[in-house]
């Protein structure tokens, strides 16, 4: 037999499967060129001498982790869909006489040419279009677009590496398929799983407590720091709750309206439920996976765009003014070092000071449970019982120090405070800090945060003392308990300055290389000097590289989301088919067939975009307590983001379905 004659049978097999497999390898096409264009990115020498590249290619190498993993599993999951409309034309070929290893040998040839168009076509189209996805990515950062074109060889070697090991592993588990099952089952195949589904309520109450519980944790989680280490948690118990509803709940439901008779036996209401608890069967797991990449897009463009909107906001939260300096152990002579270094630092590098203030404060951190506060030392190698109550911040100053913040102030005694909460309880009369125990005369209404550089990730509580004396007393307890961990007494040392960004840079460096010559191996405390467009910069690095990455995820998810729609579609078209002879040799006409099919068609294809809608507003609000780790408070702007990022993809979804749609009816007339 000719060697080609295998080669010339794929080619014709591929032909007829053109439907099936021109997606699949648009697909693979599509997601190695991205694979490239991040590697390529990662890779580039001219961005690696960019400010902020070290931050920039952290992210993006998280982005092609995430991407090769992704690739694994959605290539493996869409052969799936080819393997079921396969197995009967390999039955016949087996029946007619081509023995399985035969079958084995057209199959390789059959991924050998899919696999040398993907990963080609990958790497071309990831070339060509690699620079204008960088000139995106300079512009969403503001950089100067570096000059030249780079082809990079490492990324093309990641590319082939990572794909020639899918499609090997994919053939291995074609031919496995294949080699396992008879001829006849192979011919049935197609039509496996038509009979009734059974009634699971275990696994729909499964489903039921794992989504409870997933939302209960999002929206029940206050502490930032908390919402963080719940959140994987979360997501996996949203996952499972989503499979086992799918897959078990859609069928309770249905056969419960089902048994409800006035309800069921209606022309629409019949075809439509019946219809139903098949299609859900057959479809549980493919919509499931719809919603969850669905839910992962709206999720991640969601975050990363309320990020990038409202970095403005966050960066003028910790940086109330554009130069702050910040000193830790400051003598008193060291203080008034950091103001003079401020005013000398400003007159030598020509700009006018329009406004300076300076502030001196403790904060720790401590455990609030009632009026009793906690201030527990951490042990290495040691699991030391946590104390009760939640974890809070505690920022002492002096009523000297408030007395910048407010036209009047009460007097106070040794053992009484003023106090503001953040965040926070009120109610207490007093506080108890170890042998300590602090009045609380007045609650404070507001507190001037302008000239403090605070975030509130915690519960937060401004504590006001009369005296340094009691201000040294607080700090030498919280240094017994907490040693070499133990805070510093804070120092900040804030000004505004007229000039241009480069004139504010130019300026903060003067004011540190002042500090340093005059605080010699930071005999008088250690200081930190910043600016507000240094690190305006470093920001939009940071927030413009998690919205491209987003940007560039959400992309693959979609396409990801379209490829599983359309073999669905595909897989339904054929299925229904035949339905639609049946239902048309019982007595309905074709207008009420094409009526009740394309009702169904609309419940399942829209039922993961409706399910993710719901997993995304359940996530709100640990999503929001999640985005003040980065200093994003504006929850109407991220509210805002959100509402926008689903307008956007409902529209996408709906143009999806609408396309993938005509395939489904092209099978079925």
């Amino acid at each position: 037999m000719n060697r080609l004659f295998y080669a010339r049978l794929a080619i014709s097999n591929l032909r007829k499967n053109a439907g099936l497999y021109l997606p699949y390898v648009l697909a693979a096409v599509g997601i190695g060129a991205m694979y490239y264009i991040m590697g390529a990115i990662t890779r580039d020498e001219g961005i690696k001498q960019m400010r902020g590249a070290d931050e920039l290619f952290m992210i993006l190498s998280l982005g092609c982790g995430v991407i090769a993993i992704f690739t694994v599993i959605f290539l493996f999951y869409t052969n799936s869909f080819l393997m079921k409309r396969r197995k009967k034309e390999f039955g016949l070929f087996n029946i007619l006489g081509m023995e399985k290893r035969h079958i084995g040998k057209m199959m390789f040839w059959e991924i050998l040419m899919i696999a040398f168009v993907s990963i080609g076509g990958g790497i071309v189209v990831g070339i060509v279009l690699n620079k204008l996805v960088v000139l995106a990515l300079m512009r969403l950062l503001q950089f100067d677009v570096p000059f030249g074109f780079h082809i990079s060889g490492g990324a093309i070697t990641s590319v082939a590496i990572l794909f020639a090991g899918i499609f090997i592993a994919t053939l291995v588990y074609n031919l496995f398929q294949v080699q396992k099952s008879s001829p006849i089952e192979l011919l049935r195949s197609s039509s496996q799983g038509e009979r009734e589904p059974r009634t699971r309520w275990l696994l729909a109450l499964i489903g039921i407590l794992a989504l409870g519980a997933g939302y209960a944790i999002a929206i029940v989680v206050e502490s930032p720091i908390d919402a963080l280490m719940m959140f994987f948690l979360a997501v996996l118990l949203v996952i499972l709750g989503t499979y086992c509803l799918f897959t078990a709940g859609s069928i309770v439901v249905l056969k419960l309206l089902r048994r409800n008779k006035n309800y069921y036996y209606k022309t629409s209401h019949f075809t439509s439920v019946s219809g139903m608890i098949y299609r859900m069967k057959q479809n549980a797991v493919g919509l499931s996976n719809i919603c969850i990449l669905s839910t992962m897009v709206l999720v991640m463009l969601a975050g990363t765009f309320s990020l990038y909107m409202g970095r403005g906001v966050s960066l003028h939260s910790r940086y109330p003014k554009e130069i702050m300096i910040n000193g830790y152990g400051m003598t008193e002579e060291g203080r008034n070092m950091l103001k003079e270094c401020a005013v000398q630092g400003a007159k030598e590098t020509g700009v006018a000071i329009e406004e300076m203030s300076d502030c001196t404060s403790l904060s720790f951190t401590g455990y609030k449970n009632g009026e009793d506060i906690y201030v527990e030392a951490w042990q290495e190698g040691a699991a030391a019982a946590t104390p009760e109550g939640e974890l809070i911040m505690m920022e002492w100053l002096t009523l000297e120090e408030y007395q910048q913040f407010a036209d009047q102030v009460p007097e106070l005694a040794e053992d009484e405070v003023l106090v503001y909460t953040a965040h926070g309880e009120h109610g207490d009369s007093q506080y108890r800090l170890g042998e300590q125990t602090f009045r609380i005369k007045e609650y404070l209404p507001e507190m001037h945060l302008d000239d403090m550089q605070v975030e509130i990730v915690y519960d937060m509580y401004f504590i006001v003392v009369r005296d340094e004396a009691v201000m040294q007393k607080i700090n030498e307890f919280q240094k017994s308990v907490y040693g070499e961990r133990a805070s510093d007494i804070e120092t900040v040392v804030a000004m505004d300055i007229g000039g241009e960004e480069e004139q504010e840079i130019a300026c903060k460096q003067r004011i540190a290389q002042l500090i340093t010559e005059r605080n010699p191996d930071s005999q008088q405390g250690s200081v930190r000097v910043e600016s507000r467009s240094e690190r305006s910069n470093e920001d939009m690095v940071i927030f413009g590289g998690f919205l491209f990455l987003g940007i560039f995820l959400g992309f693959v998810f979609l396409m990801a989301t379209t490829m599983i729609i359309y073999y669905k579609q595909v897989s339904e078209g054929y299925e229904d088919k035949a339905r639609f002879e049946i239902m048309q040799k019982v007595g309905m006409n074709k207008k009420e067939v094409r009526a009740s099919i394309r009702s169904q068609i609309i419940k399942v294809f829209f039922l993961p975009l409706f399910m993710a809608c719901i997993h995304l507003a359940a996530a709100f609000p640990m999503m929001n307590r999640l985005l003040m780790l980065f200093g994003m408070v504006n929850v109407k702007l991220f509210a805002i983001c959100t509402v926008v990022t689903v307008a956007i993809f409902a529209v996408i979804y709906a143009i999806v379905y609408s396309i993938t749609a005509k395939t489904y009816y092209k099978i079925v007339d």
